[in-house]
């Protein structure tokens, strides 16, 4: 990932700048190695393995995780992204239900407890979704229902990320259910870069 969109100084900054990269997205990440979309749709299958669940994916980008899914059988997916040439691109992969331009960290559109589970590829990063709208996404989650994201693991960012985390297992009884080891995001260009995708079951409505 072009290290600028880390440090853009606003989210019109950052939308703009997905914008301008998205016709390129799928090929240079490909070069890069980027191992997130596939390790979270694992995750997916091992913990929401019926194919008839009701999934929303946050920041769906040009839609590489709704695409590696719906090929693993899942139907119900509705994508979310604040960037409208990534969205365009999403839309041509016919993988999901609906698409929406919306922004992690706003009030989102969608009824309260309405989905099974909530994915997340690449999105909780510096500069990207803050970590506050996870308490949003609690509201939109069902009792019994999954979030499953990656978050970058390297650097002081994690701090932040325990510090929340230990704040939605108080407000919406969050249990953790797992966290795979720290992995290379993006292999082939910042050897330095690490990830890790966590999965917690959210156990109470908020």
């Amino acid at each position: 990932m072009p290290q600028r969109l880390y440090n853009a100084s606003s989210h019109g900054t950052l939308m703009a700048g997905y914008d301008a990269w998205a016709e390129t997205y799928d090929r240079d990440v490909q070069d890069f190695g980027y191992a997130t979309p596939d390790a979270v749709a694992a995750a997916v299958c091992r913990h929401l393995p019926k194919r008839d669940v009701r999934l929303l994916d946050l920041g769906a980008g040009t839609g590489l995780l709704g695409e590696t899914l719906y090929g693993l059988g899942y139907r119900h997916l509705v994508g979310m992204d604040g960037s409208h040439g990534m969205l365009t691109q999403a839309c041509r992969k016919g993988t999901y239900r609906l698409l929406c331009r919306m922004a992690l960290g706003r009030p989102l559109g969608f009824p309260d407890h309405y989905f099974d589970g909530l994915l997340a590829a690449g999105v909780y990063t510096p500069g990207h979704a803050p970590l506050a709208s996870l308490f949003e996404l609690s509201r939109i989650l069902r009792p019994g229902g999954m979030i499953i994201f990656s978050i970058k693991w390297d650097g002081g960012f994690k701090e932040d990320v325990l510090e929340v985390l230990q704040q939605m297992k108080d407000t919406a009884g969050w249990q953790c259910q797992s966290w795979s080891a720290a992995y290379r995001s993006w292999p082939y260009a910042d050897e330095t870069q690490e990830a890790r995708v966590l999965v917690y079951k959210q156990t109470c409505r908020s």
